[in-house]
């Protein structure tokens, strides 16, 4: 399941503070942000969906996110934490496990089972020895 979120809010929004906030909050430990248009961005919400993993995704080019301070708030602290300005990023348990390549990596070499086991997530995958 997943649910979708592109911030209608009419309250300003301080984008870097709604990072930190988003991949630290326990209640939604695996978060994607991503952009509606993008292929990459696509196919990792695809991948998240064939697993069956429940995940909070964020359109970063629709509702507040278009505002250019936000905008830029938003893509600053992302490249700040994961070292990347590319999207999709992906994040479990507050750990960034990357684009849809690291991922679909991850998916590939076991990782992914691994880091969702222990963060206990359900997923489809087999648990990981």
């Amino acid at each position: 399941m997943t649910e979708t979120v592109s911030q209608t809010r009419h309250s300003p929004l301080n984008g870097r503070e709604f990072i930190d906030q988003q991949i630290a909050d326990a209640r939604n430990p695996v978060v994607l942000f991503s952009l509606s248009w993008c292929s990459f961005c696509r196919a990792a919400k695809q991948l998240l969906a064939q697993i069956d993993v429940r995940h909070q995704a964020f359109e970063l080019d629709q509702g507040v996110f278009l505002e250019p301070a936000v905008q830029q708030q938003v893509r600053s602290r992302l490249a700040e934490i994961t070292g990347s300005t590319t999207l999709p990023q992906l994040f479990v348990g507050g750990e960034s496990l990357g684009g849809y390549t690291d991922v679909a990596a991850a998916l590939r070499n076991g990782r992914l089972a691994e880091v969702l086991q222990a963060h206990g997530i359900h997923s489809t995958l087999p648990a990981p020895h």
